[in-house]
């Protein structure tokens, strides 16, 4: 498995983990003062996983999907990404 690809997901779980914590802290019973200050960080700590998930992801989840579009939208979006088609033998 690409280095890349075994990163994202390993992000991608992170950020499935932190999403689940970031929904149980309001129902714990933690101090007021405290209870704002974890769930905030559990927010932005969940986004920062995600995003960079969705960055090394990003372009084979893409790449993926266009080859069901048509060849001029496969290319287009290709030449945005600065792919090129693997192809198959």
């Amino acid at each position: 498995m690409d280095s890349k690809k075994l990163i994202g997901y390993i992000l991608m779980f992170l950020a499935g983990i932190t999403f689940l914590l970031y929904l149980t802290f309001p129902f714990l019973n933690l101090p007021t003062e405290n209870k704002l200050l974890i769930i905030a960080g559990t927010y932005l700590i969940n986004k920062a996983f995600f995003y960079s998930a969705l960055y090394f992801l990003g372009k084979q989840i893409i790449i993926k999907i266009a080859s069901y579009l048509p060849t001029w939208a496969e290319k287009f979006i290709f030449r945005i990404l600065k792919v090129r088609k693997v192809q198959s033998i």
